[in-house]
């Protein structure tokens, strides 16, 4: 069973282009995250036995972001299927963060998730500074993330590229809290965006 379910979740290991398309994510493109959010609930929850993501996709939670035009999906091509996705919102939970953190510019991801077929090529890490890029033209000082409390190889992932761990949240299952300094600088190398991005 386990090499049936491994074999599901990775399938055909793909190799990525240069190039990185950013747009903002529309209504067509629900079905696409919800499949992303899946696959990578099923790839943890066998890999780093967390139950990161075992609820249900959210479709009115999803389209409500979309239409706020907080998500974003990543691309291999201009109009290319969508290979990772994330959100940027300008507040976080006061469930998670204080009163004095919320008060600094700041900008929140979630819902970080790359094709498991691409993995290992850097495509997060090129979506994760495009959104630092992001954070800090909007005048963000600091791009934060709360992870599931219980999945230590997300943990090393973040520390591994630069975010510094504030803390762990008691009592909450995806406590873990995260940030790095925003980096006002261009572009970062091999992404592109498209027009209408609002995050």
């Amino acid at each position: 069973m386990r090499g049936a379910v491994r074999g599901a979740v990775r399938g055909a290991v793909l190799t990525a282009p240069g190039a990185l398309y950013v747009r903002p994510a529309v209504a067509a493109d629900l079905p696409r995250l919800a499949a992303l959010r899946a696959e990578a609930a099923a790839w943890i929850a066998l890999e780093h036995g967390s139950a990161q993501w075992s609820s249900p996709y959210d479709p009115q939670r999803g389209l409500a972001l979309i239409a706020r035009g907080a998500t974003v999906v990543a691309a291999l091509a201009p109009r290319g299927e969508a290979v990772a996705t994330v959100t940027l919102r300008p507040t976080g939970s006061p469930r998670l963060w204080s009163g004095d953190e919320l008060a600094f510019p700041a900008r929140y991801l979630s819902s970080f998730t790359v094709d498991r077929r691409y993995a290992g090529q850097g495509i997060g890490a090129r979506l994760g500074d495009w959104a630092a890029w992001r954070a800090a033209r909007a005048g963000a000082g600091l791009v934060r993330v709360n992870v599931w409390s219980d999945n230590a190889a997300l943990h090393a992932y973040y520390r591994a590229r630069g975010w510094r761990w504030v803390r762990t949240v008691a009592g909450s299952r995806s406590g873990a809290l995260f940030e790095r300094a925003t980096v006002a600088v261009a572009l970062p190398p091999r992404v592109r965006e498209a027009d209408g991005l609002r995050v």
